[in-house]
């Protein structure tokens, strides 16, 4: 048997390309990694609904069982906003004589509030 060199090329002979079977399976590998985030996240937003309709749910019970205390007590409460200061007043009122028995938060914090706001709106009178 005898070998013809004179016919030999430098190029090897022709692989099969196998670069567009392995972009297809890297394809369908992206796809089912984006397949399976999405389904982790409407899981993850489902999972965050349900336990704000809980707790939505604990807090109004929990609403009702407080506004329920102060007829027990024969108290009542007396709800307001302070809007120069946005913040909630509550005023326990004693069921048989109307008297204000508490102002919860008190006025003299209130007031110190609005004062030390005032305070501060002079040291830092400066727009940015």
């Amino acid at each position: 048997m005898e070998l013809d060199i004179n016919n030999l090329s430098g190029v090897p002979p022709s692989k099969p390309d196998i670069s567009g079977e392995v972009q297809n399976e890297q394809l369908k590998i992206e796809q089912k990694r984006k397949i399976a985030q999405k389904r982790d996240q409407q899981a993850a937003f489902e999972k965050e609904n349900k336990r704000k309709a809980i707790s939505k749910a604990k807090t109004d019970q929990y609403i009702k069982d407080v506004l329920n205390i102060p007829s027990v007590l024969n108290r009542k409460f007396n709800y307001s906003i302070n809007k120069e200061l946005n913040q909630v007043v509550v005023k326990v009122i004693d069921g048989e004589t109307d008297k204000v028995i508490r102002v919860i938060p008190s006025e003299t914090l209130l007031r110190l509030h609005s004062r030390m706001k005032e305070v501060i709106g002079l040291i830092f009178d400066e727009k940015i």
